[in-house]
């Protein structure tokens, strides 16, 4: 019911839903054009073990081991210390991501599993694809000092492998439509508050008129009171009373 009295204010004052609904749709190509388009890359890779394990024959007898892999899950262990490393402003603004223009989340696959994944977002196809790139070369200088600080021999350093290089980016659209579907909303909203407005100004424009006009009607249609009444009646004669008595002789 409430839809069908809707579409029938709309359809009485169409003279002011039209215009606004044209300004709205201007409104909604005008947000998506101003929003920039939003391109996304990703790459992946995996950290795998040494051939050898984490003794070096060369120093065994030293019993020099790979701290890297003398956690348990040591794998998925450095991952996360790389992925947590990477994941600081400081090291984004170094890898170019602003935070606004361009953005990058590095994560795991899964907890405790040894991939690393990156997703970076950019105004432009070359900064999405670039920073993956430096992100993942990133990652492989951090985990290769932070295992030459720790005095890991070279022999068990834990290796990078690429599973997916950065992909092409390819575009991204939530950010323009969202920005247009709420521009069409407001218009939207916009048009039905006018054509509501003016429906219910008219309703009591015209529901004063009426009752000026009964009041009007109302007035003429009084009887006549007992002063004007008076004032229309045939003039009365008024009779002066004899004089009584006789009259005596002089």
């Amino acid at each position: 019911m409430d839809l069908w009295k809707t579409i029938l204010v709309l359809l009485r004052r169409w003279y002011v839903a039209v215009p606004v609904f044209v300004v709205t749709l201007g409104l909604a190509v005008g947000a998506y054009a101003a929003v920039p388009m939003r391109w996304e890359s990703t790459g992946t890779v995996v950290l795998t073990s040494p051939a050898q394990g984490a003794t070096s024959e060369a120093t065994k007898q030293r019993g020099l081991t790979n701290p890297f892999l003398a956690f348990d899950m040591s794998l998925g262990v450095s991952a996360a210390i790389i992925i947590q490393s990477l994941s600081t402003p400081g090291v984004e603004k170094e890898l170019g991501a602003d935070g606004e223009d361009t953005t990058y989340v590095i994560s795991g696959a899964e907890i405790g599993g040894p991939f690393i994944n990156v997703v970076a977002e950019s105004t432009s196809e070359e900064s999405a694809r670039g920073t993956v790139q430096r992100v993942l070369e990133r990652v492989q200088k951090d985990l290769s000092d932070r295992q030459t600080a720790l005095q890991a021999p070279p022999g068990t350093f834990i290796k990078v492998e690429t599973v997916v290089q950065p992909t092409e980016a390819e575009p991204q659209r939530g950010g323009k439509l969202r920005a247009a579907g709420a521009a069409f909303v407001l218009g939207f909203a916009a048009m039905l508050t006018a054509a509501y407005g003016l429906e219910s100004w008219s309703i009591a424009r015209r529901r004063k008129q009426d009752a000026e006009a009964k009041k009007n009607k109302d007035k003429d249609s009084e009887p006549a009171t007992n002063g004007e009444a008076a004032n229309w009646a045939e003039p009365t004669m008024r009779m002066k009373p004899a004089a009584t008595g006789s009259k005596h002789p002089g």
